[in-house]
C-alpha cells in the first residue's frame, strides 16, 4: 500500500537526472524571457553572474543551471499530478522562480568553494574509482528504466543533444560528487565518540529512540468477502497460512513470503486494516476486513509494546546518529567559516536580496526596498516580493501576540507588549497592501494574487474589480457580475466597475442593463469619450437611435475628429438603414399601394441611399485608421441591405480569410448566396457559422435560419431542440423534439431530450412515457443504458427524492444490472440490484438473487436450501 512517490520514485529520479543533463528541455523560454536579465546596469547585462574569490561564473552558466533546476521541478510536479504552469505562473510563480534563482546561485557558490578547497588540498579522484562509479551509475540508469543505449541516444537526439555529450556530462557530475565526498572526509576527519558522549547524546535525544507499539502481521488479500471467508475457514481448520497466502493472495509483493508484512506501527496502514491488526492477539486470525484494496484475512505473528529502550539496546543506532550529526556539524562549521571569509559578489541585485532575506528577513526586506527605490532592477513583481516579506513579518507578529494573549493573567509589561505587537502587525499589513497595489498596476493580475490582497483588505475596490475581470475572462459571468456589484455598492465612485459591468451585460445581450451601467459611469466622468462611445453602442443595441445620435453630438463637441465617433455615426446610419429597408419591404409587399404609399416609397429610397452612403463612408474611414474586422463585417452588412451583393460577398470573404472564426462573416455570406440563388452554399456557410459559434442564442438563430432553407433537415432540428434545452427553453424544446420524432421515430437522442424537457417542466409521467417508447428502438447497449438511466431519474422525480421507486423504476434497475453484467461491470450491476432490495426486498427476488450471484456478490444457496429458493423466470 505504498504512496504515489514510493511507487514512482525510480521513474521520477530517472527523469530528473536525465532532465538535469539534457538541460533546457521545454523551459528554455524562461531564460529567453529575461529571468537572468533583471538588472539595467548595461544593455548586455553583467559580465559575470557571481564571483567567488575572484573566480567568475558567467551568466550563461548560471542560466543553464537555473533552467536545469526548473526542469527538474517541472518534471517532478508533472509526475506528482500537479500543473507546473500554475505553480510557475502569476505573481507567486515569479517569487518561486526567484527562489530557484537564489538556490541556483547558492549551489554555484557552494560548488565553487568546494572546488577551491579541493584544489588547495590537492584532492583528486582516482581514475579507476571514477570509471567504476560511472559504469555502475550509467548501467543502472539504463537497466532500471528498461531502455538500451540506442533508445537513450534517440531521445537525446530529439532534444538536440548527443549520447557522447550526455555521457561526458554524467561522468563530470559523478567526478564532482566523488571529489566533494573526499573533501568532506578530509575536513571532517575521524569521529570516534566516547561512551560518555554517547550517553549524553542519547539522553538529549531520548524521544527519538522511543519504540512505538508495533505488530508483525501477515495477510491474505482476496477480491471478495466470499473468498475471504473460505480462506478463514481453511485456516481455522489447520491449513498453513503461508501456503494459503501463496495460493489465494493477490498481493504480489507478499504472497511468496507467506503474506508477511513485517513490523509496522500505527499510521502506516489504512485505518480499517490497522484497527483490526492491533486488536488481534498473537497467532489470532481476523474476520474478513474490507479496505480499498480488497478483503484481508490477517494474522498477527508477534507484538512489541511501546517502551523507551536503554542505551545498550540501541547503542549502535545512537553511535551512527551521533557520528552523522557530528560530521555534519564539523563540515557545516568549516563551510560557514570559509563562506564568511570569502570574497563573494553577486551581480544580480534581486538574487542577492533574496539570499539576504533567507539569512535575515528584515535585512533582506531593506535590500529589496533599496533596489525598488533606486531602480536597480526592472522586475515588475518587485513590489509583490516586498509585500510578501511584510506579510510574513505581520504573521510573525500575530503569532507572538497570540502566545502572549493566551496568558490568563498577563503583567502590565506583557499587555504593553501585546499592544505594540498589534500595532506592528497592522503596520506590516498596511505596508504589504500598499506594495501589492503597486504591483497590481504593473503586472497582469492572477486570482491567487488578487485574493491575497482581498484577505488583507476585503474592501479593496481595485482588487475586487480585477477579480471580477479574471472571472469574466474565465467565463464565470455570475461570479464576475457579483464582484462588480460589490465594488459599486461599497465604492460608488469606482468608474471601472460600472464600465466592466456594462461590457459584461452587452456581451450577454442585456443591452438595456449595459446602457444603465454606462450612463452611471458617464455621470461620474461626464466627458469621457470612451464611455460615451460604449454608450452609443449600447443605445444602438437597444434601438435608442435618438439617444445614440445625441451622445454622438456631445462627442463631436469634445473631440470632432475622434475616429470612434465617426464609426459610431456609421453604426447609427446602419441602424437607420435597417429600419428604412424594413419599412420599404413592407410597402413593397402590399398588393395595392396608395399615392401616399408611393410617396413614402420614394422618400424611403432617398433615405436608404443617404444612410447607406453615410455608413459606408464612416466604416471605410474607420478601416483606413486601422479599424478591426468588425468594421469589415458591418460594411458587408450595409452592402447586403442595399443589394450590392458582389461588394458584400467580397467583404465577408475578406473577413473569413483573415479570421476563419468570425460567425457574422459566414452568416452574412450565407444571405448573399441565398439571394444569388445558391441555397446549398447558403446552408453550407450557416453550418460553418454554427460550428464556430459559442453563444447559445446565436446558435439558435443560425439553426432556425438553416431550417428556413431545409425544413426537412432532422439533424438540424434536433440541434435546435438541444440548443433550446441548453437555454432552459423547455416548451420550445419539446415542440422541436416532437417534430424530430414525427419525422424520425427511432431517434434515441430525441427521446432522451424530450424526456429531460418534460422532467424540467415538472411533468415526469410524460417523460417516463417517452423513454419507454424509445426503448424498442435502442439497438446499442449504450443507448439502452442512457434510456434506463434517464428513466431512473424521471421515476425518482415522479415519486420524490428518497422514496422507493415504482415497478417501472425497479425494472429499469434490473435491466441496467443485466447490461452491466454483460459489460463485465459487476460493481455497477451490484449497486443497482442492492438498490432494488433496499426499496423492496421481495421485488423479483429470485432474479435479483441470481444476478447478485452472477455479479460475485453472493454465494449460491447450499443444496439443502435449494428447494426453498423459487425457480427463476
Amino acid at each position: 500500500m505504498p504512496g504515489f512517490l514510493e511507487r514512482h520514485q525510480k521513474k521520477i529520479i530517472w527523469i530528473v537526472v536525465l532532465s538535469f543533463f539534457v538541460g533546457g528541455v521545454g523551459l528554455v523560454s524562461l531564460n529567453q524571457a529575461g529571468v537572468f536579465r533583471s538588472t539595467p546596469t548595461a544593455d548586455t547585462g553583467p559580465a559575470y553572474a557571481v564571483s567567488v574569490n575572484g573566480e567568475e561564473i558567467s551568466p550563461e552558466t548560471a542560466a543553464n543551471a537555473f533552467t536545469n533546476l526548473v526542469n527538474q521541478y517541472y518534471t517532478y510536479y508533472q509526475q506528482a499530478g500537479q500543473d507546473p504552469n500554475e505553480i510557475f505562473g502569476g505573481a507567486n510563480g515569479a517569487l518561486v522562480l526567484l527562489q530557484f534563482q537564489a538556490d541556483t546561485f547558492q549551489s554555484l557558490i557552494r560548488q565553487a568553494l568546494y572546488d577551491q578547497a579541493a584544489e588547495e588540498r590537492r584532492i583528486r579522484v582516482d581514475r579507476r574509482e571514477l570509471d567504476a562509479a560511472y559504469a555502475t551509475e550509467y548501467n543502472s540508469l539504463l537497466e532500471r528504466n528498461g531502455i538500451d543505449e540506442e533508445t537513450l541516444a534517440n531521445y537525446l537526439a530529439g532534444q538536440g543533444r548527443t549520447l557522447s555529450g550526455f555521457q561526458q556530462s554524467l561522468r563530470n557530475e559523478i567526478e564532482t560528487q566523488l571529489r566533494n565526498v573526499a573533501l568532506r572526509e578530509t575536513i571532517v576527519g575521524a569521529v570516534v565518540p566516547t561512551d560518555d558522549e554517547l550517553l549524553s547524546y542519547f539522553e538529549s535525544n531520548i524521544a527519538r529512540y522511543d519504540v512505538e507499539e508495533q505488530v508483525r502481521a501477515s495477510h491474505v488479500l482476496v477480491e471478495n468477502e466470499a473468498t475471504a471467508l473460505e480462506v478463514r475457514e481453511q485456516l481455522l481448520a489447520g491449513e498453513d497460512f503461508g501456503e494459503l497466502a501463496s495460493r489465494y493472495s493477490t498481493d504480489e509483493a507478499t504472497k511468496d513470503d507467506g503474506g508477511d508484512l513485517d513490523w509496522f506501527g500505527r499510521g502506516r496502514m489504512v485505518p480499517a486494516f490497522e484497527e483490526a491488526a492491533f486488536a488481534l492477539d498473537i497467532d489470532e486470525i481476523s474476520e474478513p476486513v474490507e479496505t480499498e484494496f480488497g478483503w484481508h484475512i490477517i494474522k498477527v505473528t508477534d507484538r512489541r509494546e511501546a517502551h523507551t529502550p536503554t542505551l545498550d539496546e540501541v547503542k549502535d543506532e545512537v553511535r551512527d546518529d551521533y557520528i552523522a550529526e557530528e560530521e555534519s556539524r564539523r563540515f557545516s562549521d568549516w563551510h560557514d567559516g570559509f563562506y564568511s571569509s570569502s570574497d563573494i559578489e553577486i551581480a544580480f541585485p534581486l538574487v542577492n536580496a533574496y539570499i539576504l532575506q533567507q539569512e535575515d528577513l528584515e535585512v533582506g526586506l531593506a535590500e529589496f526596498v533599496r533596489i525598488h527605490e533606486t531602480g536597480e532592477a526592472n522586475d515588475p513583481y518587485l513590489p509583490y516580493y516586498i509585500g510578501r516579506i511584510n506579510e510574513t513579518l505581520a504573521v510573525r507578529k500575530a503569532g507572538e501576540r497570540a502566545e502572549l494573549e493566551e496568558i490568563e493573567e498577563p503583567t502590565e509589561e506583557e499587555l504593553t507588549r501585546i499592544d505594540a505587537l498589534r500595532r506592528e502587525q497592522e503596520e506590516y499589513e498596511d505596508t504589504a497592501l500598499s506594495y501589492y497595489l503597486q504591483a497590481l498596476e504593473e503586472v497582469d493580475a492572477d486570482e491567487r494574487f488578487v485574493n491575497r490582497v482581498l484577505t488583507l483588505d476585503p474592501d479593496s475596490a481595485s482588487a475586487r474589480y480585477l477579480l471580477g475581470k479574471l472571472l469574466m475572462e474565465r467565463g464565470d459571468i455570475v461570479g464576475a457580475e457579483d464582484q462588480f456589484q460589490e465594488v459599486i455598492y461599497k465604492t460608488p465612485d469606482y468608474v471601472p466597475a460600472y464600465i466592466a459591468s456594462g461590457d459584461l451585460a452587452l456581451r450577454q445581450g442585456a443591452a438595456l442593463q449595459a446602457t444603465q451601467r454606462y450612463e452611471q459611469a458617464l455621470a461620474l466622468r461626464p466627458e469621457d469619450i470612451t464611455i460615451m462611445t460604449k454608450l452609443v453602442t449600447a443605445y444602438l443595441a437597444v434601438g435608442y437611435l435618438g439617444e445614440a445620435e445625441e451622445t454622438l453630438r456631445k462627442i463631436a463637441q469634445i473631440d470632432p475628429g475622434n475616429v470612434k465617433m465617426q464609426i459610431a455615426e456609421g453604426e447609427i446610419a446602419h441602424a437607420r438603414l435597417g429600419e428604412a429597408v424594413e419599412a420599404r419591404d413592407e410597402l413593397l409587399a402590399l398588393e395595392e399601394r396608395t399615392p401616399e404609399d408611393e410617396a413614402r416609397l420614394a422618400e424611403l429610397a432617398q433615405q436608404i441611399e443617404e444612410y447607406a452612403a453615410t455608413a459606408i463612408n464612416r466604416f471605410e474611414k474607420g478601416l483606413q485608421s486601422g479599424g478591426s474586422l468588425d468594421l469589415t463585417v458591418k460594411l458587408g452588412q450595409v452592402y447586403l441591405l442595399v443589394g450590392r451583393l458582389d461588394d458584400a460577398e467580397d467583404a465577408f470573404r475578406r473577413v473569413m480569410v483573415q479570421s476563419p472564426y468570425r460567425v457574422e462573416a459566414y452568416t452574412g455570406l450565407a444571405e448573399v448566396l441565398a439571394l444569388q440563388g445558391d441555397v446549398d452554399g447558403a446552408v453550407e456557410n450557416l453550418q460553418s457559422a454554427y460550428s464556430r459559434s459559442l453563444d447559445d442564442w446565436e446558435r439558435e438563430e443560425i439553426t432556425r435560419r438553416i431550417l428556413d432553407f431545409t425544413p426537412e433537415d432532422v439533424t438540424t432540428r434536433l440541434r435546435l431542440a438541444q440548443s433550446l434545452g441548453e437555454q432552459y427553453k423547455w416548451t420550445a424544446a419539446v415542440r422541436e423534439y416532437a417534430a424530430v420524432l414525427d419525422a424520425q421515430p427511432d431517434s434515441i437522442e430525441a427521446y432522451l431530450g424530450i424526456a429531460e424537457a418534460y422532467r424540467w417542466k415538472n411533468e415526469p409521467a410524460i417523460a417516463i412515457e417517452y423513454l419507454q417508447r424509445g426503448l424498442p428502438y435502442a439497438q446499442y447497449e449504450s443507448d439502452r443504458v442512457a434510456l434506463y438511466e434517464e428513466l431512473l431519474v424521471a421515476v425518482q422525480s415522479e415519486v420524490g427524492v428518497g422514496r422507493p421507486l415504482t415497478p417501472v423504476g425497479q425494472d429499469a434497475r434490473i435491466e441496467l444490472a443485466r447490461i452491466y453484467l454483460d459489460q463485465g461491470r459487476s460493481e455497477k450491476a451490484a449497486e443497482q440490484l442492492e438498490a432494488v432490495r433496499e426499496d423492496d426486498p421481495a421485488y423479483r427476488a429470485d432474479e435479483v438473487l441470481a444476478l447478485l450471484i452472477e455479479a460475485g456478490v453472493e454465494e449460491p444457496p447450499l443444496e439443502e436450501d435449494a428447494d426453498a429458493i423459487p425457480d427463476g423466470e
